[in-house]
């Protein structure tokens, strides 16, 4: 199931339950958030730039060793909003908790 986090205030942090193994979790981002960082607890995880919320993961995907924080940056072509609206998380190996974290422009 979807977290919209469109609306949240950042910086901001965010912990959630991802379902079966390969499933897809949209998560929806802020258009002022350049940093989106992830650690998966205790399982294995992998993380897409594409995809559809609730289906399986597809073949473009960076997998997360569990308890390992990954950072991603970016920067759209307004140097104060990104393009990126959404990323999409799964779990390698059944049910885990992802913690999502949120920076600004500048931050």
């Amino acid at each position: 199931m979807a977290t919209d986090l469109s609306g949240v205030v950042l910086p901001h942090l965010k912990r959630i339950t991802l379902g079966g193994s390969n499933v897809l979790t949209e998560v929806n981002l802020p258009d002022t958030a350049s940093t989106v960082s992830v650690r998966f607890i205790t399982n294995a995880g992998k993380l897409a730039v594409s995809g559809t919320d609730a289906g399986a993961i597809g073949s473009d995907y960076g997998t997360i060793d569990a308890d390992t924080w990954v950072e991603m940056q970016w920067r759209g072509r307004a140097s104060s909003r990104s393009q990126l609206t959404s990323v999409y998380l799964a779990s390698a190996t059944g049910s885990t908790v992802v913690e999502v974290s949120l920076e600004p422009f500048g931050g």
